[in-house]
């Protein structure tokens, strides 16, 4: 069976991570999750001698982070379907013998059955088009008694960092948040028992869900934090859509400014963020 392909940069109206934008906003990006990654990490616990599949590696910093830990034989793999991370990724990273990258569609690829120690991701497992298929596929490439370790987005309205400046844009546009469904997108596994149906039907065991309320936060100034809010997510989509003149961007980018002035607190921006902290074993 062929599988049509559906990745971040097709996604209905995500560009978090389309490769461009996720290169050129790189560093801004990494210290926002920066808080989540380590919570994701410390889940995972790694050992230095692990096999390691990371989905969704991106620019590769998370697969990077990995190989320091691993001694031992230990090695990483960092999947992700978007050419272009994996170009960046490789131009970072490319002298780590405990580190590959790999250009596949995880849903489908033929990894080393029985391989991984250890899966784990950070955002990137809701995009498949078909999720049981495609956590049947990572299962396969488990070791017995493997663990899963994946973070992702709950509810879009109790993240502040996605829906920030939403007021503003509809003022303009007359345009609403898009409705979230289980389709593939930022939001696709906000819902647990979803999840759980999911990895039942792929084999996996000891499911855990853990909702965690945190914060993602910046040192960024406040005209860079607003160009972010607009530049990523549904505000993007809508505002790319919605071909606005030069005057009126300009006035919208002037009051999302104001609200990230209002969110400082001694040089730093913070929102409210909620996320499942996903685990199981096979």
């Amino acid at each position: 069976m062929k599988h049509k392909i559906i990745n971040v940069e097709q996604s209905e109206y995500w560009n978090e991570k389309s490769g461009p934008k996720w290169v050129k906003n790189e560093d801004s990006l990494n210290e926002r999750l920066s808080i989540l990654t380590n919570e994701l990490f410390t889940r995972a616990k790694i050992k230095a001698s692990d096999k390691v599949l990371d989905i969704g590696c991106g620019g590769g910093d998370t697969t990077f982070r990995v190989s320091k830990l691993l001694a031992d034989g230990g090695h990483v793999v960092g999947a992700d379907i978007s050419k272009t991370l994996l170009d960046h990724a490789k131009s970072k990273f490319s002298d780590i013998d405990t580190m590959t990258f790999v250009h596949c569609d995880a849903q489908n690829y033929s990894f080393d059955e029985k391989y991984f120690d250890k899966v784990i991701s950070r955002f990137g497992v809701m995009f498949f088009e078909s999720p049981s298929e495609a956590f049947k596929n990572i299962h396969g490439s488990m070791r017995t008694n493997g663990s899963l370790n994946f973070v992702c987005w709950t509810n879009m309205m109790e993240n502040e960092f996605i829906v920030e400046g939403m007021d503003i844009i509809t003022k303009y546009t007359e345009k609403f948040l898009p409705e979230v469904t289980k389709d593939p997108g930022p939001f696709a596994f906000s819902d647990p028992e979803y999840i759980y149906e999911v990895l039942e039907s792929a084999g996996f065991k000891s499911i855990n869900i853990d909702k965690v309320y945190t914060s993602i936060s910046t040192k960024d100034s406040a005209e860079k934090d607003a160009e972010l809010l607009m530049g990523i997510g549904p505000r993007a989509r809508i505002l790319s859509e919605e071909n606005l003149s030069n005057e009126k961007i300009s006035m919208i980018k002037d009051e999302i400014i104001k609200l990230c002035e209002q969110r400082q607190n001694e040089k730093k921006i913070t929102y409210k963020a909620c996320l499942n902290y996903v685990s199981a074993k096979k």
